[in-house]
């Protein structure tokens, strides 16, 4: 699976950071590596980084289906998504509008640098 899972227990942080081609079956299926890591907290904040990823093969359905299931998280926590392509970032946005039930804190930012600003001091 084109994806490493990180999750940094000092800042609090479960980080995602895909590469190369993505497809609905990698994006979808990393929920359960998430839920099935030890270190799994869900009140850690979330960054999901797009920003190795060479090519993206999402489709709105699987997006909506995503974003219809509960989160993971809790519901303060902050979901960033890093997608520094405007074809990454138009998927991500559309995944947002999507999740607005579910995610309400829910951001999209071009690179990491946005991401850890947007995170609490604690965090950064």
């Amino acid at each position: 699976m084109p994806v490493v899972l990180k999750i940094d227990l000092h800042r609090r942080i479960v980080y995602s950071a895909f590469y190369g081609k993505i497809t609905d079956v990698e994006v979808a299926g990393h929920r359960s590596a998430i839920a099935s890591d030890p270190d799994f907290n869900s009140a850690f904040n979330e960054i999901v980084d797009f920003s190795a990823v060479t090519d993206a093969s999402l489709s709105e359905n699987t997006l909506a289906a995503m974003a219809a299931n509960p989160s993971l998280f809790s519901a303060s926590v902050l979901h960033i998504i890093v997608a520094p392509t405007e074809k990454l970032f138009q998927i991500a946005s559309k995944f947002k509008d999507f999740a607005q039930s579910t995610r309400a804190n829910l951001f999209v930012v071009r690179s990491r640098d946005e991401a850890y600003k947007l995170l609490p001091a604690r965090t950064a």
